[in-house]
């Protein structure tokens, strides 16, 4: 994130304004229990979701309160993208990064191309970085001036 844009986030969460909102949606039980907490611990309200019945019923009921998803792509019953897609059926705007083991570029590209803001590789270098970007991609959402950027991770 330039520096602008921290200033820009750092005047957005110091004004009182509620804390940037992510649904997490991920079948590892585990993964999603230690994401959400790394989440909270840098401030940030976390929904959580294990499949994409549960974030589609979850969404319905916070949509409005909700400032970004971020979800793995390859789960049972749906996958990522088919999840986004019934999301921004209700929310056309909603920003999304996606989190895959897969390394393949073609993967990615066709991921950015759906509409991501990012896509995360797992397992992650780090969270910390990981998180910093998310609240970027938060902030974006939430009307943050000055913390534009994109790309993959």
């Amino acid at each position: 994130m330039n520096s602008s844009g921290s200033l820009a986030l750092k005047a957005y969460e110091t004004a009182g304004h509620p804390p940037l909102a992510v649904l997490l949606v991920d079948d590892d039980d585990r993964l999603r229990t230690i994401l959400a907490r790394e989440l909270q611990k840098r401030g940030f309200t976390v929904w959580t979701a294990a499949n994409g019945r549960e974030a589609i019923a979850l969404f319905a009921r916070l949509a409005e309160g909700i400032d970004i998803v971020l979800m793995d792509v390859n789960m049972p019953e749906m996958n990522g993208p088919e999840i986004l897609e019934a999301l921004r059926s209700r929310a056309p705007g909603l920003r999304c990064c996606f989190m895959t083991g897969d390394t393949c570029a073609e993967t990615r590209e066709a991921l950015l191309a759906s509409g991501a803001l990012a896509v995360f590789s797992k397992p992650f270098d780090s969270v910390a970085r990981l998180c910093q970007e998310l609240r970027r991609h938060a902030a974006e959402a939430a009307g943050v001036a000055g913390t534009a950027s994109g790309g993959t991770h």
